[in-house]
């Protein structure tokens, strides 16, 4: 099941570099200059083959990147982009704008009242720790396509849905209910779906599957809305 994970969500490194239209020792230039993200999982692999010709042992690595980190080299070559700072620079553009379009459209807004405490978090430590996490492939593992935009969106569906859910099951009023679906919904369609070993661990096993389970249940959906779950 975790192959099937692995080849269905990221390229192998092979085809990575097919995809992306570079060499491996470039690739390695990229990530050692700290513009581009590391591999999101490195598989070891031990087999034995038997057949009617021979036996075969065999010990390989794979190193697979999430398939849309793909459009990230290729934004880096357009752009011509080969230092740090400039690369950094692109994504908190591009992570920032996505704050500010979040935050002010009427979800962002309904969550700022809720929960006053989440905004004043995206300081200047996380978007360090965002920085060193994106080059550490680390986004690739937790997000459906690694993008700073929906980095972002699933920092703050985790962040909001955490801080409306703090009251505990039973103790929410309707609307706050209403409110805690709808982030709930937003951080679904985010969030990855992570390797079959890593969900009981995952942020969608505790602020999506838990979540709905706990506080969410009983509550009546329109029939498009579940089909679309």
């Amino acid at each position: 099941m975790l192959l099937n994970y692995l080849y269905s969500n990221f390229h192998e490194e092979s085809h990575f570099l097919e995809v992306i239209g570079t060499s491996l020792p470039e690739l390695r230039r990229w990530m050692d200059a700290r513009i581009a993200p590391e591999a999101s999982y490195i598989f070891e692999s031990k087999g034995h083959s038997s057949s009617f010709v021979s036996t075969h042992d065999e010990c390989e690595t794979y190193r697979f990147h999430l398939k849309g980190h793909a459009q990230w080299y290729q934004s880096l070559s357009r752009l011509g982009l080969k230092e740090e700072a400039q690369a950094r620079c692109y994504f908190f553009h591009r992570y920032d704008a996505a704050k500010k379009g979040f935050m002010g459209s009427e979800l962002g807004r309904e969550l700022r009242r809720a929960a006053s405490d989440v905004e004043p978090r995206f300081d200047l430590d996380l978007a360090n720790s965002t920085w060193e996490h994106f080059l550490g492939g680390v986004y690739g593992v937790c997000t459906r396509d690694g993008q700073p935009e929906t980095i972002f969106l699933k920092q703050a569906g985790v962040k909001f849905v955490e801080a409306l859910s703090s009251k505990g099951p039973g103790l929410l009023a309707a609307d706050e209910l209403e409110l805690l679906q709808r982030t709930v919904e937003l951080l679904d369609g985010v969030a990855s779906d992570f390797a079959p070993h890593e969900v009981p661990l995952s942020s969608r096993q505790r602020c999506v599957k838990d979540v709905r389970a706990n506080f969410l249940s009983k509550i009546s959906m329109p029939e498009s809305d579940m089909t679309a779950i």
